[in-house]
């Protein structure tokens, strides 16, 4: 039986992380900003990549801000886009875990 390999070895896949949304602003100094929405795996991947589609805007732009976006939605009737900021989830300080365990152990030995 055939498997497609060749005397039976096999290749490693490589697996690649699935990109994430990001919103790379442009803001200008005496007109409105421009947003690119791009799937990238990070936000420095993002922004090259938006610099490299829009070099104009990479010298001209008074400033430039990456963000993750949660949710992105286009009104190609309007123009219009809605998108929404994913939010960074703080972790919990390892002392706040640490406690309730502290707390069981003296309970017991009571």
């Amino acid at each position: 039986m055939f498997d497609g390999h060749i005397n039976g070895s096999a290749e490693p896949i490589e697996i690649l992380p699935a990109p994430d949304l990001y919103v790379v602003e442009f803001e200008f100094d005496r007109h409105l900003g421009v947003s690119v929405v791009i799937p990238a795996t990070c936000a420095l991947s993002a922004q090259l990549k938006a610099w490299e589609l829009f070099p104009e805007h990479r010298r001209s732009a008074s400033s430039t801000t990456v963000y993750s976006a949660d949710y992105c939605e286009v009104d190609w009737e309007t123009g219009r886009c809605f998108m929404a900021k994913r939010q960074k989830v703080e972790t919990i300080p390892s002392f706040l875990i640490e406690e309730p365990e502290k707390e069981r152990g003296a309970e017991e030995t009571e």
